[in-house]
């Protein structure tokens, strides 16, 4: 007989397939992540007549459709509302599940994909700085820094892992 969480439906975490995570909640996942790509742009901007910024530009929505190419479709969210940052129900709309029994390994080797999103801005932004420093381009980059290193990490872990039940394949849990 099955466990009493295990339904046609069964995404194998035990009471939270059938849970939809409100609007407000993935507002509030991928708010800070949009802010991330406009704050990266920006900083940016300067380098190459903005073609390097249009060009980030670019990629920051392709990492998001590679995310949802390479790493959704292993999730146990996979086509349920219960995906914090939403994903869940929009990544089922262009791409195939893949079962994984490791979804933390998945996750973990395809992140890459989202590193230049952080890491591009921060050095472009420092560069910017060293040659043409100015008080708001020094704001600008300070707002980068604090909510890519610091609220979108926040929100993963306190609102988007809260009471999880998956430790064992969390990618934000050791």
């Amino acid at each position: 007989m099955p466990d009493s969480h295990e339904t046609a439906n069964d995404c194998g975490i035990p009471n939270k397939c059938a849970r939809t995570v409100p609007g407000w909640l993935v507002a509030l996942d991928n708010g800070p992540t949009i802010a991330l790509f406009v704050m990266g742009t920006l900083l940016l901007w300067p380098l190459l007549l903005g073609i390097f910024a249009i060009t980030f530009a670019t990629y920051c929505v392709l990492s998001i459709v590679m995310f949802w190419a390479f790493i959704c479709p292993c999730c146990h969210h996979f086509g349920t509302g219960a995906c914090p940052c939403g994903y869940g129900k929009v990544a089922p709309k262009f791409f195939k599940a893949k079962p994984s029994h490791d979804f933390r390994k998945v996750f973990k080797f395809n992140i890459a994909i989202m590193l230049p999103v952080w890491l591009v801005p921060l050095i472009g932004g420092a560069y910017v700085l060293y040659t043409a420093f100015g008080m708001l381009y020094l704001a600008l980059f300070f707002a980068f820094c604090i909510d890519g290193f610091a609220v979108i990490p926040l929100i993963s872990i306190l609102v988007g892992c809260k009471d999880c039940e998956i430790n064992d394949q969390c990618p934000w849990r050791t």
